[in-house]
């Protein structure tokens, strides 16, 4: 039979043996967390990386386009004055 002495102690060991199981699991779930929590913020930093690449493409293809319309506009005014000097240079119909 057991005095009440060494049965507490063996509770006593329990309970400590459970709080280190416990507290190594906890731990072990802190690290998992960090190392989760440095993927998202590598995540984050690369998805901003290709937000600010797709920037500054979108705004160098706002810019093409304006190009593009100068240089169309400038081509239909040339056909235009085109047109009207050679309708200039041909006799009447009447």
């Amino acid at each position: 039979m057991t005095t009440p002495d060494v049965s507490q102690n063996r509770q006593s060991q329990l309970t400590e043996t459970e709080l280190a199981r416990r507290m190594r699991a906890i731990e072990k779930r802190e690290r998992q967390l960090d190392q989760a929590l440095a993927a998202v913020n590598a995540q984050r930093e690369q998805l901003a990386a290709i937000q600010a690449d797709y920037e500054r493409r979108r705004q160098g293809l706002i810019e093409r386009a304006r190009e593009v319309q100068v240089e169309r506009e400038r081509l239909h005014a040339a056909r235009a004055e085109m047109v009207a000097e050679n309708l200039s240079q041909q006799p009447p119909l009447h």
